[in-house]
């Protein structure tokens, strides 16, 4: 499923690149990158929090 949201995501910035809409490519890069920096951190306090109940 990731695979699948990059490409879109990359498409997405390709084409705001080619019609000159610099700012809608930069921010829909900046929450992607967003997510994919604060995804791992989420799972790894989940992770925590599961093996502190055992």
């Amino acid at each position: 499923m990731s695979k699948l949201v990059a490409l879109i995501v990359g498409a997405w910035i390709m084409y705001c690149s080619m019609i000159g809409s610099y700012d809608g490519a930069m921010a829909i890069l900046a929450v992607y990158l967003l997510l994919v920096v604060l995804d791992p951190l989420n799972k790894k306090k989940y992770d925590r929090r599961k093996q502190s109940y055992r």
